[in-house]
């Protein structure tokens, strides 16, 4: 009986100690996202997370050893917040074309409202980080249902992704021409093989509500 009674206070001291751990863990991450956004990723000094997360040296070395590993833990953070989002504002959509569609409007949509977001995620390493099984399950469904016609999963990936790049690259840098987010999310369409008026229809749906707003890097 006494084993038990004593054991409750030391659970209790446990769970406070490790969310406090994950508050400052996120704390140190938040400030990451505003330092590279700042300063880039090569920039980027130890010291200036401590000073923008305003903890002391030895508490950020308790969560991580290197500008490295920091940047590693940002860009899964980030990654996995914004698909999760995505993937939530288009769940009541089943068509595949026009979940893909949709998904890459949103997407564009946050790069031109968040250009910081933007340069930090129009990286590769970053892009290879995200979860992609969603929208390579959308690619294999509409291909099986004819929507799509690719040669290989693969090519249509790498497709989608380094259009993303270079579009959101375009938005960091101002260059975007009117209705330049309806052009490229066009042309990543007919990549596809998914014909003018099916283009036209996915293009003229509109935006889900955003439910759970991405993580953003704007100052």
């Amino acid at each position: 009986m006494t084993n038990k009674i004593s054991a409750e206070p030391v659970n209790h001291r446990t769970r406070v100690g490790m969310q406090r751990r994950e508050r400052t863990r996120r704390k140190i991450l938040e400030a990451a996202l505003r330092v590279f956004a700042r300063k880039g990723t090569d920039a980027a000094m130890i010291d200036d997370f401590i000073a923008e997360a305003g903890i002391a040296r030895g508490t950020f070395y308790n969560h991580f050893r290197t500008t490295s590993e920091l940047l590693q833990a940002t860009v899964g953070w980030l990654s996995h917040d914004f698909v999760e989002s995505i993937t939530n504002d288009i769940s009541g959509i089943s068509d595949p074309l026009l979940r893909l569609a949709t998904g890459i409007r949103i997407w564009l949509a946050k790069a031109e409202q968040d250009r910081p977001w933007a340069a930090f995620v129009a990286r590769v390493d970053f892009i290879r980080e995200l979860p992609f099984e969603p929208l390579r399950r959308d690619l294999s469904a509409g291909q099986q249902s004819g929507l799509f016609h690719f040669p290989d999963e693969r090519v249509a990936f790498d497709l989608i992704a380094g259009t993303l790049i270079m579009a959101m690259h375009s938005y960091v840098q101002d260059k975007v021409p009117t209705d330049y987010t309806q052009h490229i999310v066009h042309i990543v369409l007919q990549g596809l093989g998914v014909d003018s008026l099916q283009i036209e229809t996915a293009l003229s749906h509109p935006l889900p509500a955003i439910q759970y707003p991405p993580l953003s890097l704007s100052c």
